[in-house]
């Protein structure tokens, strides 16, 4: 038979505490409530899938935004896989604010409303965000805090190895791979990053673009990155090349102020 796990993702407010659930433990059973959801109807928490994902998000939140950015895509890539996908909001968060973001991050899964912030509660979601898996009987069995390095592939990692295709050596690969104890790319792209932000702030716009260059040739997933070139370029004239980047930008991070503000700036001036 089978096995069936649920995944659960909080984004609540960072407190400082020793387990990512402080009302929840390895082994506890996590109850599989009915909830509301947004625009209709009911849910229940955890679906009749092999694996049931669920994301408590906040708007407004830069964290919870990159996470849920980062799920959408894992849902995309996890697509044929027996695998239940929903997110949980607060009650306190206005729905227009809610659809908002679910609309700007492309996310297609149900939103269940947490009246009173009863799961919040029940779980003890301490951390922002959080992943927590449960197995076949809805007990928990793991939990994953945010990291802004390598957090999709961390995932992706403990759902496959809660369905029994990786290995606990290969799971281990995964969540502690050579590069990220030496640094890494993500690493090595944000100080290239940072040098170039100062070099940029200096004045110093061959340098800044120079560096710039150096950390999306290591990470071209970071949109800021992206936004920082265009406005070296910018500077320097190239307004083309500058709306190119803010673009680029732009399908990492749909709602980046400082992409939209170059963006507009640049098409304003190769009219």
């Amino acid at each position: 038979m089978r096995r069936r796990i649920v995944l659960v993702i909080g984004c609540v407010l960072w407190t400082v505490v020793a387990s990512a659930f402080a009302n929840a433990k390895i082994g506890d059973r996590i109850e599989n409530v009915e909830m509301p959801m947004i625009g209709r109807g009911k849910h229940h928490l955890l679906g009749d899938s092999n694996v049931n994902v669920f994301i408590f998000i906040k708007p407004g939140l830069e964290h919870s935004r990159t996470a849920l950015l980062q799920i959408v895509r894992c849902e995309k890539e996890m697509a044929g896989k027996s695998v239940h996908w929903s997110a949980v909001v607060s009650d306190r968060i206005a729905t227009a604010e809610v659809e908002r973001e679910v609309k700007e991050t492309g996310l297609a899964m149900p939103v269940l409303v947490d009246a009173g912030d009863a799961l919040y509660a029940k779980l003890g979601v301490a951390l922002h965000p959080v992943v927590g898996i449960a197995d076949k009987d809805h007990k928990l069995v793991a939990y994953q805090p945010f990291s802004k390095v390598n957090y999709a592939e961390v995932i992706r990692a403990r759902i496959r190895h809660a369905l029994g295709e990786l290995t606990e050596k290969e799971l281990e690969h995964a969540l502690n791979p050579p590069e990220a104890t030496q640094g890494g790319d993500a690493s090595v792209a944000l100080r290239y990053f940072k040098l170039a932000e100062k070099q940029f702030q200096a004045g110093n716009h061959e340098k800044a673009l120079e560096n710039i260059k150096k950390s999306l040739d290591k990470n071209a997933g970071l949109a800021d990155a992206h936004v920082l070139r265009g406005n070296i370029l910018a500077a320097q004239g190239n307004s083309s090349e500058a709306l190119k980047a803010y673009t680029q930008a732009l399908a990492l991070d749909p709602a980046n102020t400082n992409a939209l503000k170059g963006k507009s700036a640049c098409q304003h001036e190769t009219r």
